[in-house]
């Protein structure tokens, strides 16, 4: 895009329209919403049906049953939905909200219930009514329908009164307001009230599809339709040296980034002082801040991160941002605490600007620094990205999820993925998706289909790995009959043997395999001798059950404990599991039971046999870092690794010793190791999805094929995306940014 004036300054908002809109002063509403209402349900959720959109986070509901209520007069003592009938009761609305959960007793997505409730307005005016839902919504006002999100959902992670606004003139006397709410995934919360003129404008704007700039508010929003891609705008009117910028942001969903760009060159050359976010951090009462460089690769490395204390990592807060340049000196601060300071000279004087990737707010951006001559901006889209996508055919679903990586033999590399359409990764069965099979011959530079489509449910579960060129082999971990299962494979995994059982070798109900434990398979390796190494997660029943108001954000209650068993004769017999931690407080003590957090480990073995593990923590600030000199017999004390992590990590050992792990967050990121797993880089952001779940193996010396989804459940389409990485002392190098 061309840059644009706007009240007197320029902007390039680089791939997308902006423009300026006023909203009107602040007033008092004109009524006030009724506190009592009468609320008739829960309807099953067989009254509904599901269809996923294209759009970001949205899902469209339809309500083939439903009660008839667009032509009622007056609150009636029982509603039939369908064959269920229900006698209303009055619930008093807590402020703004009302808890249908906890009204209502419900739990499940896609039940439908509704709420009257009778308005007395004394002379004839324009009445506003602002209302938001977990998760859909219609609003009738005397039998008309005046809101519906039936099609689109309520668009906003957190609900307020004001996520939508409508409204209609009214005559003096009583009104029927009729509300229909449908119950989200993860709770069903109502919010409404009077709304304001300027509440309302702001509301509108949130839809919109283009940057607004709100000077009555000092806001800047991105486009509102884009919200799952990475957004930028640039001041392009001012080149600056000794920069100061400050500003406030609000992230108000479970995942991306948003951040201060300066000493731009050009929309792919830049600096970024950035905050992340994603699920794993909310759990963790976590908070990071990153300062990285941008080099239109498509890539953002970190030249430092920080955890931030003292920086909550509530959804609905503003927190203020600022960095300074001085010299070649970096310093960021969070909510006023001092975060990440770095040297690089990399860049010089530039342009200013924010963005990031998911949805955000700015607000007042203030802009101070020497501003010094510079060349004319360069405008265009220069940011590039490093990723291919492989299947671009969406006749077979919209929605692909890729399975592990496997390179056959020296030429060959295959890739399963699930297709599937109306569904997401949390949602995906035999009914809706199919198993088709892709291979490479090139190293991952181009894919084909050779089979499919196949019955998910054929596909043998647990991990797969290569045991002989052309041989692959399933292994899962049975805990209820205790053994391992295991089969083959001789065509690329299209068809199998019967499962066959593994033997359990030593005292397995020592530790794990005991009453009320539960106990599963979430790492899984073969080491450089051919022994195979899996790790067992063992954690106890009912601990996080008996928590009242259970969440989230209930810290520190997972206890998942590592285990580690080792087979040397290729899953035949399994050893009796070791702990992954020596919690021993002195030499000769016996070590206390392993530390609780694991979750999703990622294994590698080094070339010189040092075995490296790092897990994602359900509720840790840290992801846990362990390791193994004598081959998985026996294994250090684990530690905190210096960064946070999730979404199923996958790690790889390069034959030059370089170790890659790649996680979710800050975005999909790539944590470098040259010394063994002693030390970590910052971090590189590879791509901006706030997911991985993906895969990742070496394909030629020092360079590895990376495979995961575009995203889980949040867009449609949704493509899978691979990447061609070379580790080099420096760190990971693209080999197909474009």
């Amino acid at each position: 895009m061309s840059p644009i004036q706007i009240g007197g300054q320029e902007w390039d908002f680089v791939d997308a329209e902006g423009g300026e809109t006023s909203v009107p002063p602040e007033t008092k509403a004109s009524v006030h919403l009724p506190t009592v209402w009468r609320v008739f349900g829960p309807a099953s959720a067989q009254t509904t049906e599901l269809k996923w959109k294209k759009e970001a986070d949205c899902l469209e509901i339809r309500c083939p049953v439903e009660a008839a209520v667009p032509g009622l007069t007056e609150i009636p003592d029982v509603l039939s939905v369908g064959a269920e009938t229900f006698r209303g009761r009055d619930v008093a609305m807590v402020g703004d909200m009302l808890d249908l959960d906890v009204a209502l007793g419900a739990n499940e997505m896609g039940q439908q219930a509704y709420a009257m409730a009778e308005l007395v307005i004394d002379r004839e005016t324009d009445v506003l009514l602002g209302a938001g839902c977990h998760y859909w919504m219609q609003w009738w006002i005397d039998g008309e329908l005046v809101c519906d999100t039936l099609a689109t959902g309520n668009r906003h992670s957190t609900v307020s009164r004001t996520d939508r606004c409508f409204g209609r003139r009214l005559r003096p006397g009583r009104h029927l307001l009729v509300v229909r709410a449908v119950r989200g995934w993860s709770g069903w919360t109502l919010r409404a009230g009077a709304a304001s003129r300027r509440e309302a404008a702001s509301s509108a704007v949130a839809f919109s599809n283009r940057w607004e700039l709100l000077p009555d508010l000092q806001e800047i929003r991105p486009p509102a339709a884009e919200y799952w891609v990475h957004t930028m705008a640039i001041r392009t009117d001012i080149c600056l040296a000794e920069e100061t910028i400050q500003c406030e942001c609000q992230q108000p969903i479970h995942g991306g980034l948003v951040g201060i760009i300066f000493g731009a060159q050009d929309s792919g050359h830049y600096y970024y002082a950035y905050v992340p976010v994603w699920g794993q951090l909310w759990r963790a009462r976590a908070f990071y801040a990153a300062i990285a460089i941008a080099d239109g690769s498509g890539y953002l490395r970190n030249l430092g991160m920080e955890l931030m204390p003292n920086v909550p990592g509530h959804w609905n807060v503003w927190r203020s941002l600022k960095v300074q340049r001085r010299g070649n000196e970096i310093q960021m601060w969070v909510g006023g605490v001092r975060g990440p300071c770095v040297r690089d000279d990399t860049y010089g004087a530039g342009r200013p600007g924010v963005g990031g990737f998911s949805k955000y707010k700015i607000r007042n951006l203030k802009i101070d620094g020497k501003a010094v001559p510079g060349p004319a901006w360069k405008a265009g889209d220069f940011r590039g990205h490093a990723w291919l996508q492989p299947i671009s055919d969406l006749t077979l679903g919209d929605f692909q999820a890729p399975g592990p990586l496997l390179k056959l033999s020296d030429d060959e590399v295959i890739m399963p993925v699930r297709i599937g359409r109306d569904s997401g990764c949390h949602r995906l069965n035999a009914e809706n998706s199919a198993l088709y099979f892709y291979h490479s011959h090139d190293a991952g530079r181009s894919w084909s289909q050779y089979a499919g489509p196949i019955r998910s449910t054929d596909r043998p579960p647990g991990a797969w790995l290569v045991l002989d060129p052309g041989v692959i082999r399933a292994t899962s971990f049975d805990p209820d009959h205790r053994r391992f299962l295991y089969q083959d494979s001789t065509d690329k995994g299209l068809t199998w043997t019967e499962p066959e059982s593994g033997r359990l070798l030593g005292d397995w109900t020592r530790d794990i395999l005991r009453e009320k434990t539960w106990n599963g398979l979430f790492g899984f390796r073969q080491l450089n001798d051919g022994t195979l190494l899996a790790v067992i997660l063992h954690g106890y029943e009912g601990i996080y059950d008996a928590i009242p108001r259970k969440g989230q954000g209930t810290w520190g209650t997972e206890v998942a404990q590592p285990y580690c068993t080792l087979s040397r004769d290729r899953g035949l017999t399994w050893s009796e599991p070791v702990p992954m931690d020596n919690a021993a407080l002195n030499d000769g003590d016996t070590p206390d039971s392993p530390c609780g957090g694991f979750s999703e480990t990622a294994v590698a073995q080094l070339p010189g046999g040092r075995i490296v593990a790092l897990a994602r923590p359900f509720r840790s600030p840290f992801m846990w870092q362990t390791q193994s000199e004598d081959g998985g017999k026996t294994w250090r004390q684990a530690c905190y690794a210096p960064f946070s992590g999730a979404g199923g990590p996958q790690m790889v050992a390069t034959r030059s010793g370089y170790l890659a792990i790649i996680t979710r967050g800050p975005g999909l990121c790539l944590h470098f190791s040259s010394d063994e797993g002693v030390n970590w880089d910052y971090g590189t952001v590879i791509d901006f999805p706030d997911v991985f779940n993906g895969s990742a193996i070496e394909v030629e010396p020092d360079v590895i094929l990376v495979v995961y989804p575009q995203s889980m459940d949040e867009i449609r389409p949704s493509f899978v995306r691979v990447q061609r990485i070379r580790l080099t002392a420096r760190g990971p190098v693209p080999l197909n940014a474009d």
